[in-house]
């Protein structure tokens, strides 16, 4: 898999994820984002781009959208409020935008 559609992978999930972060912020009535949320969201989004080219570069294209739901999961586990599940849903959208750049 070429380093570019990861990269370009990387820049689209990132965009996601801050963006995600932003609007929930200001549900919540909070500051803006910082650099350091910056920094801590763009390596997230490096992580998920990581695992999506590993997955669609040689372990397989199907099921990706139950791949990165497990992901999800596991990462907001235990899923103590609708917000943690609401949050599975953003790791999701971060996949489904890897398979589009990355996938076949």
């Amino acid at each position: 898999m070429a380093f570019g559609r990861i990269v370009v992978g990387w820049a689209l999930a990132a965009g996601w994820l801050l963006l995600w972060a932003e609007v929930e912020r200001r549900r919540a009535g909070g500051e803006r984002l910082r650099p350091q949320d910056a920094g801590l969201l763009g390596g997230e989004a490096l992580l998920l781009a990581l695992f999506g080219g590993l997955w669609f570069g040689s372990l397989g294209a199907g099921g990706w959208w139950l791949v990165f739901a497990l992901l999800g999961a596991l990462m907001e586990w235990p899923l103590r409020t609708m917000a943690g599940a609401a949050r599975i849903l953003r790791i999701v959208v971060a996949g489904a935008l890897l398979a589009w750049r990355l996938g076949p």
